[in-house]
């Protein structure tokens, strides 16, 4: 098995690092009708500092954009977040704490560095999970070393200018995954040195200001929050637990409270597994998260209050040695993407009735010599 240090955030990674996020990953939120028509996918690769682009077809096999691959002129891109209505890209550069900016090309989907190319998260910030808003007028990314989220407004040609303040306290350690909610009001950080999520109402010029409490426990052990997921009604929160091998998952209340569902957590295959990033069906109906131990996506149907049920069969093969990372679902809802951070190739599927996964043809798709970390498509990072 590849080394997987960079999981638990043990050391700098070597060559590849979820979830995820809402929509506006990762790692990885719920999803609803982007409004975008551009079919385009994007790996962020963490090793070489590049983004792998694709046009998406109509049976879903991904064709490389010309280029087929663009700099970040950042360092150890690991994230990676598409604008709702298309028009813009950004990665976050784990090691030169900064994030990259694009415009995307509406007819080929190519990127063009925005001008300024990169914006400072803060010196050894050490950004990670990236997003932007709903409505495409702010960005947010979580902090891992720095135990912040950077706050950003999205200007003319996608340029970036720092909120006021510029950072915000996440009262964790060890930020990952970031996630918005479909109304644009709440935000929420997986901190995997804490085992906890935090949790920020969302108020005039994108100002953060923490819920009361500021965090919430993912579970009992060392869970090891990484991805973040919100369901398309915004009712419910679901977190990857790297370290316990389970998917917490919370309602969503009144000011953004947090509130464990009975039972709390569910699992997301054998021990070792290790759930890295989610994503959420657009009709709300099912729930897809990585398994980065077991070379797997594991799937779930959502039923009432939120709790998760095992689909039949309960996981799906990414290939021997894969190490599947990022996740994410094209933008009319109808294909499945998986970066496979060890086999420098993304996984395609079908969803299918009960959310039961079946390969595209060709299966997988290549981004060699980059081993790709972070995916996203407009609105579905």
């Amino acid at each position: 098995m590849k080394n997987l240090h960079w999981i638990f955030g043990l050391t700098v990674p070597i060559a590849f690092i979820l979830t995820g996020c809402p929509k506006g990953g990762g790692g990885s939120g719920g999803f609803e009708a982007t409004g975008s028509s551009l079919n385009v996918l994007y790996t962020a690769n963490g090793g070489s500092n590049t983004l792998s682009g694709f046009t998406i077809g109509t049976a879903g096999a991904l064709t490389a954009t010309t280029p087929a691959s663009f700099s970040t002129s950042g360092t150890n891109t690991e994230w990676v977040a598409v604008s709702t209505n298309g028009h813009f890209l950004y990665s976050s550069n784990q090691n030169s704490a900064n994030i990259s900016g694009f415009t995307v090309n509406s007819t080929t989907g190519n990127l063009t560095a925005t001008a300024p190319p990169t914006f400072s998260t803060g010196v050894g910030s050490s950004p990670r999970g990236i997003t932007v808003t709903p409505n495409g007028q702010f960005l947010y990314v979580a902090n891992s070393a720095s135990d912040t989220v950077s706050g950003f407004s999205l200007g003319s040609g996608g340029v970036l200018t720092p909120t006021s303040p510029a950072t915000f306290p996440t009262s964790g350690s060890l930020a990952r995954g970031i996630a918005v909610s479909p109304n644009g009001q709440f935000l929420y950080v997986a901190n995997s040195g804490s085992h906890t999520v935090s949790g920020f109402t969302i108020g005039a010029g994108g100002v953060l200001t923490a819920t009361t409490p500021a965090t919430f426990s993912t579970g009992a052990g060392s869970p090891s929050p990484e991805g973040l997921a919100i369901s398309p009604n915004g009712s419910f929160l679901y977190v990857a637990n790297s370290g316990t091998n389970t998917i917490a998952v919370f309602s969503v209340g009144a000011g953004g409270l947090l509130t464990p569902t009975v039972p709390s957590t569910f699992p997301t295959g054998v021990l070792g597994s290790i759930p890295q990033r989610i994503v959420i069906s657009p009709n709300g109906s099912f729930l897809y998260v990585t398994n980065s131990g077991m070379n797997e996506v594991a799937a779930f149907i959502i039923g009432a209050g939120g709790l998760l049920t095992q689909t039949s069969p309960a996981s799906f093969s990414t290939g021997a040695t894969s190490t599947p990372v990022g996740i994410t679902i094209d933008p009319a809802g109808q294909f499945l993407y998986i970066a496979n951070s060890g086999s420098t190739n993304v996984s395609g599927f079908a969803i299918g009735l009960g959310g039961i996964l079946a390969p595209i043809t060709p299966p997988i798709f290549s981004t060699a010599p980059h081993a790709p970390i972070g995916i996203a498509t407009p609105g579905r990072p």
